[in-house]
């Protein structure tokens, strides 16, 4: 069997101290060990060996909540908040052909890969991002996107989805797949019942959005607000009003149906009080945020201080390019540890910055024994940074190197997914040309 041993300056993974002058072995898509160069004896006796030179390894990025169906479309305008930004974007989609769905989805593929991530979790209404993801060498969660407020229609909705979602499971066995209600304002009680209750049978996590926008307590209190012009353009909004009572939030409908588990991975959460995060914390339920797209839709910062001081474990998602600049992880981090300073005066290590893109994130969706980290029996995923024109004192603090000094256009120069290089930067396609 051919291994590969990959040789770095530095070798950066979230559950070993940063290794200098490292190697990572690698046989077919698996990493077999990982160390210092002397650790692996006579280099003489394997028979592939790649010098990186002066560069830095580390795990794929994790990017836990995207919508790349929206990939094509530019900005589009979020000053007025969420609900009017999504009738434009209905308004948009609308009219896409299946070549402009597929086109829109490609672009994003090779956006995210060619900034380092190598896991993503899409949400979508569509199976053709299953079938361009499975073409892609990315890999995927991907959630299956339900709707059904009409708690009548709940057994043939479910029904429906389940059979859709067991027949992309069984076409393309590359990826994964789950349920990925929108959220409880779209899913009658009776539905998201039925959703939880195959969440746990089948062990997979159920993914939504949840406390994302100030007008949603409007509506969840009231019955008023921004959502109701949204949901009567599209035709929902009768449903909603015959079946649903008043609550507090959409964590307070959940709870107050015994919807919530531990399965449960929740986007967002920029307007959640301490009382909602309570409610959550009793299940374990696990967090994303988004820190790009709140901001730009006016729905505020979630309180990332408050949440480790409850003991979530939580990750980063870049949501669309619909409502953010680029699907860049990096800059999506970047931007959240600057707001929670801002905000709350809140100062994150570039270390646990690190582990949110990656082991933290494989472990919200149970994927901790496949990815998220460089070790042995874990998939070859990783990134080839070119650090040659840092600073040697920045390798004192190779996170901080990683998450404040790193470029993915200027210095990503590979990405290797199940032991095969998927992504060559062009400048370095050029230099190995010459």
């Amino acid at each position: 069997m051919i291994q590969t041993l990959h040789l770095a300056k530095i070798i950066v993974s979230s559950e070993i101290e940063p290794i200098f002058n490292g190697a990572i072995l690698v046989e077919k898509n698996k990493i077999i060990q990982v160390g210092k160069k002397e650790d692996f004896g006579n280099l003489e006796n394997y028979s592939k060996i790649i010098d990186h030179g002066e560069s830095l390894i580390c795990p794929g990025f994790i990017n836990l909540h995207a919508h790349l169906l929206y990939s094509k479309t530019n900005k589009i305008d979020g000053k007025e908040g969420l609900f009017p930004w999504l009738e434009k974007l209905v308004d948009e989609t609308s009219s896409y052909s299946e070549k402009e769905l597929i086109e829109s989805i490609r672009l994003g593929i090779n956006e995210v890969i060619s900034s380092g991530t190598t896991f993503i979790v899409e949400n979508t209404p569509s199976s053709i991002s299953a079938d361009e993801l499975s073409k892609s060498k990315l890999k995927a969660l991907v959630g299956l996107e339900v709707f059904g407020s009409d708690d009548s229609l709940s057994t043939t909705v479910f029904e429906s989805n389940v059979s859709i979602l067991n027949e992309l499971q069984n076409k393309f066995k590359n990826l994964d797949f789950t349920f990925s209600p929108h959220a409880p304002y779209d899913v009658s009680v009776s539905l998201w019942e039925k959703l939880m209750t195959w969440s746990k049978e089948n062990n997979k996590p159920i993914l939504t959005h949840l406390e994302e926008s100030p007008e949603e307590k409007n509506w969840w209190k009231e019955k008023s607000g921004a959502g109701i012009r949204f949901w009567k353009k599209i035709g929902k909004l009768e449903s909603k009003l015959k079946y649903w009572n008043n609550y507090n939030s959409g964590i307070d409908f959940l709870a107050k149906n015994n919807l919530l588990n531990k399965n449960l991975t929740a986007t967002h959460l920029c307007n959640a009080t301490k009382e909602d995060l309570l409610s959550l914390q009793k299940y374990n339920v696990k967090l994303i945020h988004s820190p790009r797209s709140n901001s730009y839709l006016n729905n505020g910062i979630a309180n990332i201080k408050l949440w480790n001081e409850l003991g979530f474990l939580w990750g980063i998602g870049t949501d669309s390019l619909a409502s953010n600049e680029s699907l860049d992880l990096l800059h999506e981090i970047r931007f959240a540890l600057k707001m929670q300073d801002i905000f709350f005066q809140y100062k994150i290590s570039a270390r646990e910055a690190f582990n949110a893109l990656t082991l933290n994130a494989a472990k919200i969706i149970s994927k901790d024994n496949e990815v998220g980290s460089l070790k042995p029996a874990l998939s070859a995923d990783f990134l080839i940074y070119d650090i040659k024109e840092k600073s040697g004192c920045t390798y004192n603090d190779p996170y901080n190197l990683i998450i404040w000094e790193l470029d993915n256009k200027k210095n990503l120069k590979e990405v290797w997914i199940n032991g095969l290089q998927v992504w060559l930067a062009k400048n370095y396609i050029t230099q190995n040309n010459c």
